[in-house]
């Protein structure tokens, strides 16, 4: 039990609410026990002196095995020395009960007068009943202490999702840091090779960059982006490689017209694409392809992209950006999203499949 749970057990409003409810408890337990006897016999003054002896036995007991034996022994599991004190305790609260009974009864009978036929007082009844309360007892007070542990168990598994969430959010945000610079890094590389060769298409690059920009900018710090802009960037990042490889390489892409209003993690895309260029066409001296496809399926998307490589060197599946990305699809879409990696000697393919709403 965590210190701030025993603190608060007693604290001084709290312990007197538990004073008043085991008061409370005895009171009825003791009218519990005057109803019974007197139903069995017509003499209120004996059932009155006789209940008066016997709760306090009961209540010994029931608190010897509630703040002793149960703790200290059963709940430890040391079982074998629970139920050997737990019978020994039985035995002599017996005895007890049955000395107690019988003194009181002798004491009546011998100072007052009293004629009474023991035969309706019937003592396995008192002890039966006694018992019955005992264990009554116990039984709340055990119910209340699991309650108690699930209540804080339950309290302790909330901050521990919370903490666990936390610390999620921290590593995203360092994931998405890592991409962004990564991602930038790349694109200013192929704007100073145009730079060097004094290319015509510098200019639209630089157009390109600046979409892609502003979009990092003003719009990745979203949780969520539309499915829409985030293919808009795709466009600017792929108008960009297109300068780069004029010559040896063909991309086909297929995009859908509608999005639906379809809301996706940014930059959760873009690193399989960067994958395809960087380790497929780059690594292929010869004529080279690149085949995107986004398709929408109810409130799925499915994203493929496939590229072709040389039979002679191994690429496809390395690099800071995939493993990034990896990490940021268990993060987002735990359990949501389906992620195939296919490595042919001649193509390397990624099938990404995200289970998302539709977002109006």
């Amino acid at each position: 039990m965590s210190r701030f749970h025993i603190h608060k057990l007693f604290s001084i409003p709290n312990f007197y609410v538990r004073v008043l409810s085991h008061f409370f408890f005895w009171v009825l337990a003791y009218l519990f026990l005057i109803s019974i006897f007197l139903w069995n016999n017509n003499n209120p003054q004996i059932t009155i002196i006789l209940t008066s002896f016997l709760i306090p036995v009961s209540a010994s007991v029931a608190y010897f095995f509630n703040y002793y034996l149960i703790p200290k022994y059963l709940s430890q599991k040391r079982y074998l020395r629970f139920f050997y004190f737990s019978f020994y305790t039985i035995l002599v609260s017996l005895w007890l009960s049955f000395l107690t009974a019988g003194g009181v009864l002798m004491y009546i009978i011998n100072n007052f007068n009293l004629k009474l036929d023991l035969v309706y007082i019937h003592p396995e009844l008192q002890i039966i009943i006694m018992y019955f309360i005992i264990f009554l007892a116990i039984a709340i007070k055990q119910a209340k202490q699991v309650f108690f542990i699930q209540q804080e168990k339950n309290q302790l598994e909330k901050i521990k999702l919370t903490t666990e969430l936390k610390l999620k959010e921290a590593e995203l945000k360092l994931l998405k840091a890592q991409i962004q610079p990564h991602f930038l890094f790349n694109t200013l590389n192929n704007l100073y090779g145009l730079t060097l060769e004094k290319s015509d298409e510098a200019p639209r690059l630089v157009l390109s960059l600046s979409n892609i920009l502003d979009y990092i900018l003003y719009h990745c710090n979203e949780k969520f982006v539309s499915l829409e802009k985030e293919i808009d960037n795709l466009l600017n990042y792929i108008e960009i490689e297109k300068i780069r490889y004029t010559s040896k390489l063909v991309i086909e892409h297929h995009f859908p017209d509608d999005t639906k209003e379809i809301k996706i993690a940014p930059l959760i895309l873009i690193p399989f694409i960067e994958n395809a260029f960087k380790h497929g066409v780059s690594n292929n001296p010869g004529d080279s392809y690149i085949k995107i496809d986004i398709t929408l399926q109810e409130d799925n998307i499915n994203f493929q992209v496939c590229n072709s490589k040389s039979p002679l060197k191994h690429s496809g599946g390395s690099g800071i950006g995939l493993k990034n990305v990896k990490k940021r699809l268990e993060l987002i879409y735990p359990g949501n999203h389906e992620l195939e990696v296919k490595n042919n000697p001649t193509e390397f393919c990624v099938h990404l499949k995200l289970k998302t709403g539709i977002h109006v």
